[in-house]
């Protein structure tokens, strides 16, 4: 059984290079080609091979999908939290990482600021999708349709003067977001308080979640805030890099 195994795998492997002739397989695996083509044949019903016409072999669906799952599997906290700290370090300011989760941007991580005048915000908390960093920063990297149905769906309370209420307003806004890499909260979702964030990218070009830096406008200038955007990316490439070693 443990041979069959690693003949398995080793012909999984082989095959992602390129895809395989059966006689190329069996001279790999050093086999004979009714071995290898029962190999194949097994992959092949698992869905982990597909059969092209010209009879050699490449991955199958159930590859992409495993793949999929084992990505999807990584607790992105776990990833971040090392980064979180050292932003948390650096800026001395509250820092909190959101993911998008059944059309909602949560709050799944939270460290406090290092000073004794905090904004108030919990884990598990929703954070609204048009005003807040966090949101603007994953919103701004999904695909069109997705970030439509979201648009269309999304109610634009106003929570300050400074909200963005309309759809135009919000995708001129993360427009500007994904040209620059962060996204904003200009005191939009609460006076007072200035956020920027950043989206945290699988390597296949999704969005795994948003890590953002809060702090109170007293003490916070524009200006101030930023400077905290190199911490920032700093932290988000470092979690990005963690998260591309992962199994998977």
């Amino acid at each position: 059984m443990t041979q069959s195994v690693h003949r398995a795998a080793e012909t999984l492997m082989f095959v992602a290079e390129r895809p395989r002739s059966v006689g190329e397989v069996a001279q790999r695996l050093g086999v004979h080609s009714t071995t290898a083509l029962r190999i194949l044949h097994a992959l092949h019903s698992w869905r982990l091979l597909d059969r092209r016409p010209n009879g050699t072999y490449r991955l199958g669906a159930a590859v992409m999908e495993l793949g999929q799952r084992a990505l999807e599997s990584i607790d992105i906290r776990d990833v971040a939290l090392p980064f979180m700290r050292d932003l948390n370090q650096a800026t001395g300011e509250t820092v909190h990482l959101a993911i998008l989760e059944n059309g909602h941007v949560v709050f799944i991580e939270k460290i406090e600021s290092q000073h004794p005048v905090r904004m108030y915000s919990r884990i598990g908390l929703i954070a609204p999708l048009h005003c807040t960093g966090v949101s603007k920063a994953i919103l701004a990297q999904l695909p069109p349709a997705e970030l439509d149905a979201l648009i269309d769906a999304a109610d634009l309370t106003a929570y300050t003067q400074h909200t963005l209420t309309t759809a135009d307003a919000l995708r001129a806004d993360l427009k500007l977001t994904r040209y620059r890499g962060f996204a904003v909260d200009e005191q939009e979702h609460e006076l007072g308080i200035r956020c920027v964030a950043a989206p945290i990218m699988h390597a296949d070009g999704r969005v795994a979640a948003s890590l953002s830096v809060s702090a109170p406008g007293v003490r916070v200038s524009k200006r101030r805030l930023m400077e905290f955007v190199a911490p920032l990316q700093r932290a988000v490439k470092g979690a990005e890099a963690e998260l591309g070693r992962q199994p998977g």
